[in-house]
């Protein structure tokens, strides 16, 4: 898996495209996401230390659970 930096926009946009997504981990200095096929199978490993991408995916469900 490749890691890159993630935004709220590039997740709206993975799960429009019928992606899913889970946090694998988050603190107060950053969260990292795996970006999941249809299927629950991870693709790509995400992740972000902007405080606005952390706190959105700290209330924001994961299309998993």
């Amino acid at each position: 898996m490749s890691v890159e930096a993630l935004t709220i926009e590039y997740l709206e946009r993975w799960t429009l495209d019928g992606g899913s997504w889970r946090v694998v981990e988050i603190s107060a200095a950053r969260v990292v996401v795996d970006l999941c096929a249809c299927t629950g199978e991870p693709m790509q490993r995400v992740w972000s230390a902007d405080p606005a991408v952390v706190a959105h995916l700290r209330t924001a469900p994961s299309t998993l659970d």
